[in-house]
């Protein structure tokens, strides 16, 4: 409907000309004629709406004008930019990402990102080249994993559902830099989603924090200063420490996590999960340890830390910082322990 037949019908409703119109034509009977070509006189008040209705289609008309002017002067920017990034992307010598931290676009050398990747990839206690794509051993291996546990009745068919697999793909790594730092490093991350153990590290995650407690962690940077604003004037003969872990993700020890997470739940817990601690082992290593992922066209497999974008991610870093915490930041008893992780 455009905007005449919009007014047409709007002015109807409001007068009675309809009503005059449908008077008259019952009025006329069949063997009468009507001249379409009559004029029906308006009265003062018909003539007033006439008039403001008037006003009010030129002023938007005049006003949807302007609005498509101003539009194809932004369009004509919008392609401009366009075209501009659509050259930057034919560009095979750069690479058009975003930065780690916050919006914008950066701009990097193709060939010295590819270097800084590889070097990270070329450290063979952390990754390890494969000849061949794994994704369909390592999901039929998982689904008849589930399928055991689910039968013997040691996980749920909630938990089944959200962890088994279907249409897997490898991940893939890609880098995002760190513009605010020296050089520029890329810290690496996977996008897992559909990868075979994605959906299994998302049921274990929920599952694991029914038993494991996050304690000293705080919500976000706000959240930290309400502590500190919070914390009494004696506090103050103490010092605050940050450290910076390069590579967490990467570094996390996963032999050695794995085994504190296993003694967390079935050593002296009141309530261990219904999960065997062999299988819940082995789900573990599924869901962490065989992670494999396509950078530049060649596959890699992850031997070990977990991967930046795995659902477990979190879980294991956490335990990560409260080994390291409590191996060497905390020696003697007389140190006040007032840790917070973010």
């Amino acid at each position: 409907m455009n905007i005449v037949s919009i007014i047409k019908n709007g002015f109807q409703r409001i007068t009675d000309i309809s009503q005059h119109h449908k008077k008259m034509m019952s009025e006329v009977s069949e063997k009468d004629t009507v001249d379409s070509s009559d004029v029906r006189v308006l009265d003062s008040k018909e003539m007033t709406l006439a008039s403001n209705f008037r006003s009010i289609t030129d002023s938007f008309r005049r006003q949807a004008y302007r609005f498509a002017q101003l539009q194809k002067r932004i369009n004509t920017e919008q392609h401009k930019y366009r075209r501009l990034l659509r050259n930057l992307k034919n560009d095979k010598s750069i690479l058009v990402t975003r930065p780690d931290n916050g919006r914008g676009v950066v701009l990097l050398d193709k060939i010295d990102y590819l270097s800084k990747i590889h070097n990270i990839l070329n450290d063979t206690t952390k990754f390890s080249f494969l000849s061949y794509d794994l994704t369909i051993t390592r999901e039929t291996k998982l689904i008849k994993l589930l399928n055991r546990l689910l039968d013997e009745g040691s996980i749920s068919k909630d938990f089944y559902i959200l962890a088994k697999p279907f249409g897997s793909i490898p991940s893939r790594l890609y880098g995002l830099p760190k513009v605010h730092k020296e050089d520029v490093p890329l810290p690496p991350v996977v996008s897992a989603i559909k990868i075979f153990n994605y959906d299994l590290g998302k049921a274990l995650s929920r599952l694991l924090s029914q038993f494991i407690e996050k304690t000293n962690m705080i919500r976000d940077s706000f959240s930290f200063v309400d502590e500190l604003l919070a914390l009494p004037k004696c506090m103050s003969q103490y010092k605050m420490v940050s450290f910076d872990i390069a590579s967490l993700y990467t570094n996390v020890p996963l032999t050695e996590t794995i085994d504190i997470i296993l003694k967390h739940l079935y050593d002296g817990h009141a309530k261990p999960p219904t999960i065997s601690r062999e299988d819940m082992k082995e789900l573990l290593d599924l869901a962490t340890e065989k992670s494999h992922f396509l950078f530049n066209g060649q596959l890699y497999d992850q031997i070990d830390g977990v991967s930046m974008g795995s659902p477990l991610a979190p879980l294991f870093y956490f335990d990560t910082i409260n080994i390291w915490r409590f191996s060497f930041i905390i020696p003697a008893d007389n140190i006040l322990d007032q840790q917070y992780e973010h």
